[in-house]
């Protein structure tokens, strides 16, 4: 599933000419961030009882993203828990369609009040499951 579409602003970049590692973790969290809402079919706000709480995270850089590379990243759920899901993202030039980083994120369902993971419901449990089988 398309979970990102972006562009490497030159800002974006180090002295060295390629995209910064901050702004790849960036992106994968707000592809994470999207993914995880369509799971939960619901907008996380402040206040929420619930939300989202990453735990690990590894990134592989394939090759450099160079300043006005666009950018696309899919994602997929790869394992659920019981209160966790590990995310696969893949990075690709959105028009060469070139390998760029692969990150996995482990994300743990979180209960805002008791500030510790939570079980995953039963619908998010099934969404999740569903965007598994594709």
């Amino acid at each position: 599933m398309q979970t990102f579409l972006g562009v490497a602003h030159p800002w974006m970049c180090d002295v060295m000419g390629h995209m910064s590692a901050r702004h790849y973790m960036a992106m994968f969290d707000d592809a994470s961030f999207y993914l995880l809402g369509i799971i939960a079919n619901l907008e996380i706000r402040p206040g929420a009882p619930t939300g989202w709480a990453d735990v690990r995270y590894e990134i592989d850089y394939r090759a450099e993203v160079q300043p006005g590379t666009l950018i696309a990243i899919t994602s997929r759920i790869e394992r659920i828990g019981r209160s966790s899901v590990t995310i696969v993202h893949n990075m690709d030039g959105a028009l060469d369609r070139l390998p760029r980083a692969q990150a996995m994120a482990v994300t743990v369902h979180f209960d805002m009040t008791k500030r510790e993971a939570a079980p995953l419901p039963p619908d998010i449990r099934q969404r999740a499951e569903a965007l598994m089988q594709r």
